[in-house]
């Protein structure tokens, strides 16, 4: 599957999100931790916008770090952070 074809693929998936995201909104829909979305925030590993106080991220740049990050297990599933978490 080319990047291309997972960029369509997962805009599809979270077409019912918002446009911009919080790190809570964005570990309920990963599985994942929300202490693992700030560090992911912190070492720069996904992209933020701070705004008043908060971290904002775009979907598209959620998007883009699925697809670098993600591990690809197969017809078009992707496994985040390794482990039982990312199922």
């Amino acid at each position: 599957m080319t990047n291309e074809e997972k960029r369509t693929a997962l805009a599809s998936l979270l077409r019912e999100l918002p446009d911009v995201l919080v790190p809570m909104q964005i570990a309920r829909t990963l599985h994942q931790s929300k202490n693992l979305i700030y560090e992911k925030l912190k070492i720069g590993d996904l992209t933020y916008y701070p705004v008043n106080g908060k971290y904002l991220i775009a979907k598209a740049d959620l998007i883009d770090y699925i697809i670098e990050h993600g591990d690809e297990c197969g017809n078009g599933r992707f496994r985040i952070g390794g482990g039982n978490g990312g199922k």
